[in-house]
């Protein structure tokens, strides 16, 4: 009788259940509370399975980060490239990193977890690294065809997509820890419009 054949398909079914397994207890309980254990009960998978893609929890808390940071960015990708001009896109990707008061919080409460990680722990840090020098080669793209198009004033691109970033974390996170009440929306338009009096002509 021959040996079974793996089925990578199947493979990545359940690497990818135990993530967002993983990624549903950060939520819940946050990263010191999140077992190995929480994570197998919550993915109705078994120790010995999850043991098999995860040896530790720290594997599998930067697999999760992984994701979470792909799936961010592959989203940003999608939507800049929708938009037609340059002020347009800048629009759309304020958008989604404002989506709604709900996925930005849930969004907002793992990443600030995984900041925490990521300041003691190279191997955090560079997912981290890798992630905003993303943002920023696509906003020095936006900004330098804004730039050629006359739609955003004179400014050095590097420094713009540094100041977007700020803004963007900057306001998320006084509307993640300030008071109640005062809707995500109100933050996006104070973005949008510091980053109009810096960009537009």
């Amino acid at each position: 009788m021959s040996p079974r054949r793996p089925n990578p398909e199947l493979a990545d079914r359940r690497r990818g259940a135990l993530i967002k397994a993983g990624y549903a207890e950060i939520l819940e309980k946050g990263i010191q509370g999140t077992t190995l254990d929480s994570v197998v009960a919550r993915a109705g998978s078994s120790k010995g399975g999850a043991l098999y893609y995860f040896p530790t929890k720290e594997n599998l808390l930067y697999a999760v980060l992984q994701w979470l940071l792909a799936q961010l960015n592959r989203t940003l990708v999608e939507v800049v490239r929708s938009a037609e001009s340059p002020r347009s896109r800048l629009a759309a990707e304020l958008e989604v990193l404002f989506h709604s008061a709900e996925v930005n919080r849930k969004l907002y409460l793992v990443l600030l977890d995984f900041v925490a990680v990521g300041t003691r722990s190279e191997r955090f840090h560079s997912l981290f690294a890798s992630f905003f020098e993303s943002c920023r080669e696509r906003d020095i793209a936006i900004v330098e065809e804004g730039i050629r198009q006359h739609q955003f004033r004179r400014v050095r691109p590097a420094d713009a997509a540094a100041t977007i970033r700020a803004l963007v974390d900057g306001y998320s996170l006084q509307w993640l820890m300030g008071p109640g009440g005062v809707p995500v929306e109100a933050y996006r338009d104070l973005c949008r419009a510091v980053l109009g009096a810096y960009l537009l002509r």
